[in-house]
């Protein structure tokens, strides 16, 4: 049974994470949704070093879901060194499906119909406890918005990620720069993703929007701090199609799986 228990969700995730290791660059990847490809050539060519000190990789969240991979994707974040990624709004709502707390779309169910059911409690812990923003040395990473009437240790991540779906309008101005930025006044540039924006560098040098879509065909954007380079990679295909197209196949035992898993 869904119950909506959203201030326990709040109290599980850490709301600020600041990156304490030494670092040259901060490279800031948009919403992976599991194109685990595309993400490998995006490193690639910025020759992400995990195992060196100089780098350090950030992603805006929604690692998983609608994408062909998400495990590998958050597997690859759980693991590398100096890789690390904010909350998103499907991090939430995974970890809310297996918890019981929050109502699961499709998406959330075939991601989890991928592994065995033993291994969820451990996976929502992990991407349910993901912080809601991140501040390296050269940037500040949330997933769709910052609250700038509270200080970034202290963000709400029901707030950071959205939570609400297409139901939450994040108002823009006339050059589609979201409203909330003019209210804060930080000494970093801000990375965000959650949705597409007419362009990746919305404000120069202080706004960037990474959401390239590349689950739907799009492209899998990232920006190289400080040098502010923005890098992408074109989508192989239209992997959100695909996976809409199996669902109809999949439905019926993944959500047997559930309801055993809550039983």
């Amino acid at each position: 049974m869904y119950q909506n228990h959203e201030e326990g969700f709040r109290l599980s995730v850490n709301p600020y994470f600041r990156v304490q290791k030494a670092h040259q660059r901060t490279i800031v990847v948009g919403d992976i949704h599991g194109c685990f490809d595309e993400l490998q050539q995006l490193l690639k060519q910025v020759a992400f070093s995990p195992g060196s000190l100089g780098d350090v990789l950030v992603c805006v969240g929604d690692l998983v879901d609608r994408g062909p991979a998400s495990w590998a994707v958050a597997e690859f974040f759980r693991d590398t060194p100096n890789a690390y990624s904010v909350l998103g709004n499907h991090e939430r709502r995974l970890a809310g499906t297996v918890r019981g707390t929050s109502q699961p779309a499709w998406s959330q169910l075939q991601t989890l119909s991928r592994i065995p059911s033993s291994a969820w409690t451990a996976w929502a812990e992990y991407l349910g406890g993901l912080p809601a923003v991140i501040e390296t040395d050269h940037a500040v990473i949330t997933h769709a918005r910052l609250d700038p009437a509270l200080p970034l240790d202290r963000q709400d991540p029901y707030h950071t990620c959205a939570v609400g779906g297409a139901g939450v309008v994040i108002q823009r101005d006339q050059n589609d720069v979201p409203l909330w930025f003019y209210e804060l006044n930080l000494p970093k540039p801000i990375c965000i993703g959650h949705v597409g924006y007419a362009r990746v560098e919305l404000v120069p040098g202080r706004l960037f929007a990474l959401d390239g879509r590349a689950v739907r065909g799009g492209e899998l954007l990232a920006v190289v701090f400080p040098e502010n380079t923005i890098v992408s990679v074109k989508a192989a295909k239209n992997y959100y199609a695909e996976a809409r197209a199996r669902w109809r196949d999949e439905e019926w035992a993944a959500r047997r799986r559930l309801r055993q898993w809550r039983a």
